[in-house]
């Protein structure tokens, strides 16, 4: 009698299928300071040097003395955040490709660690308690009504409030991919640009980013879970359904306006450590962890402009 042979359906060892966040952005807006100390302050200017004082003096008489140099100060303060997970052998053993435990575990740390900051600075930027420079869209106003809206006229209010609050044209404007992705077929922007007619596809980044007249457009595209544990999974943006107008320097320097800074301890981002668990226990096992250490602040909100609910 012929034997049964047990068949074991394989993986497929060159594909795998996982939702892999890109397109962060959080690293790459604020500009970055690189700092040792756990809290410290950064310096401010005040603004008696724009106030305008007689200067006129003539013959012997003295010249007008005033007060300058007015100071002020903000303080951060760095967070330390870390996740961590063991990978025993039964984990490695067990596992066959595509599947790779201390890898597979390493990634889902680093997308938890990142994802965070990432959606921190989001909610930071994007709270009108924050930048109390904003305007709220609704109904025939969002701008995904493209009958309606009118996208130039919001995105020149934008800049002229930021103007008129620091003495600079904003130079970037941030957005999460579902709101690019609807505002660069509005027709006002083709038409702006002269493509109304013979524009397929859209606008491209650069395109919109010159119909808003800014330098750089940012575009967010990092998604999250915002179900609950045990909840059906639901996916969304990281960034919402927003555009923020901002001064933002490509690098830190002095004397300058910025929406805010990122501030980062330890160098780099992101620290990998693996190591043995304690006591060997369990044996042979791995423990991984991932870390990070910075702030991120807003140290100018009059820098920025929020237009909240940009889209449906």
């Amino acid at each position: 009698m012929p034997q049964e042979v047990a068949q074991v359906n394989k993986y497929l060892t060159g594909v795998s299928n996982r939702i892999t966040p890109q397109g962060y952005i959080s690293e790459v807006i604020l500009p970055l300071i690189n700092v040792k100390q756990t809290t410290g302050t950064l310096a401010d200017y005040g603004n008696s040097h724009l106030r305008i004082d007689t200067t006129l003096t003539v013959g012997k008489n003295k010249y007008p003395e005033v007060d300058t140099r007015t100071y002020a100060t903000q303080t951060y303060a760095i967070e330390k955040h870390g996740l961590t997970d063991v990978v025993t052998e039964e984990d490695k053993a067990n596992v066959e490709l595509p599947f790779n435990a201390e890898q597979d575990t390493c990634q889902e740390l680093m997308d938890k660690i990142w994802l965070e900051k990432e959606k921190g600075l989001a909610d930071a930027i994007t709270n009108t308690a924050n930048l109390t420079q904003n305007v709220t869209l609704s109904g025939t106003d969002q701008l995904s009504d493209y009958a309606n809206s009118d996208p130039l006229l919001r995105f020149s209010n934008a800049r002229s409030v930021i103007y008129n609050a620091v003495g600079k044209a904003p130079n970037a404007a941030i957005m999460s991919w579902d709101v690019w992705n609807k505002i660069r077929y509005h027709p006002d922007l083709l038409d702006n640009l002269g493509f109304k007619h013979n524009r397929a596809g859209g606008l491209k980044q650069q395109e919109l980013a010159n119909s808003m007249d800014v330098e750089r457009l940012i575009i967010g595209e990092a998604v999250y879970n915002s179900a609950k544990q045990g909840q059906p999974d639901v996916i969304a943006p990281v960034w919402g359904k927003h555009i923020v107008f901002a001064v933002l320097p490509k690098a830190a320097a002095k004397r300058q306006i910025s929406l805010g800074y990122r501030l980062q301890q330890f160098g780099k981002p992101r620290r990998v450590f693996k190591g043995k668990v304690a006591e060997n226990n369990p044996p042979n096992a791995t423990r991984i962890v991932v870390d990070d250490s910075y702030d991120q602040i807003i140290s100018k909100a009059a820098a920025g402009y929020l237009i909240e609910n940009a889209i449906a």
